[in-house]
């Protein structure tokens, strides 16, 4: 099965910051008959974050050892790697396996003795539910995160600038016009602009549009605060946020190759990412 990963940022409710990727194609198949061992292997990062030298040459390494435990543990355990959490102190990974067979503990020790100055530790606990792979998965507002993610990269790989300020306009669609005015007085208070605000047929089911706009980066924290805050807005008054789109700013030397600039681009759902990638300067809204 072709691994297909969410990766979004999530702010639990102790208001810890993580980073979680997940394999999204057992989503429509989980729990999977007899892989009831949840398997967890947990790196401690503090020595990381406090030496440059290591700090430096971690992401490569890091990601050199998810490799390495990924593969022994499904050599030796048939182990589905189904995906990790990274905050600032710690690495986890997370696998399914079925009963019996070696201890993974064991397996790992093999992999981290390349590691010699990395904590780790090891556990595992019955999950035949896959209770704790329905807690990776992201809710409706983390799916948005994740293609922000998605979109973000492939501007930066064409060449856009992604920290310089530009307006970022947000579509937004109600049912009434009293959530409409609703909606407008929200978006007010939270400091946007109204680009415009009326009747749209193309959705007979919200036929009331609402565009909004506000200056600022287009780097990650900055779009998921703006969409998860107008994401929130739209339901709250019974609405749908279905997007953003922005100006590319792309560097000069993209510019002179491309002979393309400053071309409005809005954000799609995942199914029109791969006609962003294919062909630039596309517009597209949020599924």
């Amino acid at each position: 099965m072709a691994k297909q990963w969410d990766y979004f940022n999530r702010t639990t409710d102790q208001k810890e910051q993580m980073s979680v990727l997940v394999d999204a194609a057992h989503a429509g198949y989980a729990p999977l008959p007899g892989f009831t061992r949840l398997l967890s292997i947990v790196i401690n990062l503090y020595a990381i974050a406090t030496d440059k030298k290591e700090r430096d040459s971690a992401q490569a390494k890091l990601g050199i050892l998810e490799r390495r435990l990924e593969h022994m543990l499904a050599e030796h355990t048939q182990a589905i790697y189904i995906g990790r959490i990274n905050t600032e102190t710690r690495l986890e990974f997370y696998y399914y396996a079925k009963p019996g067979g070696a201890p993974h503990k064991k397996l790992a020790e093999r992999v981290m003795a390349l590691y010699p100055n990395y904590r780790w530790l090891a556990a595992e606990r019955d999950d035949g539910d896959w209770s704790f792979y329905d807690y990776l998965r992201p809710n409706e507002v983390e799916k948005l995160y994740a293609k922000n993610n998605i979109l973000l990269r492939s501007l930066s790989e064409k060449g856009d600038r992604l920290g310089i300020p530009r307006h970022v306009y947000h579509w937004l669609r109600f049912s009434t016009g009293e959530e409409l005015a609703k909606a407008e007085a929200g978006v007010k208070r939270l400091g946007y602009g109204i680009v415009s605000a009326g009747m749209d047929a193309d959705k007979p089911s919200y036929p009331h549009s609402l565009i909004v706009s506000k200056t600022h980066p287009i780097a990650i924290h900055a779009m998921n605060d703006s969409v998860g805050e107008l994401y929130g807005l739209a339901n709250e008054c019974g609405g749908l946020y279905e997007g953003w789109g922005t100006d590319i700013r792309r560097k000069l030397w993209r510019r002179i190759v491309t002979s393309v600039g400053g071309k409005r681009i809005a954000v799609a759902g995942l199914a029109a990412l791969a006609v962003l990638i294919a062909v630039s300067l596309l517009a597209f809204v949020y599924a």
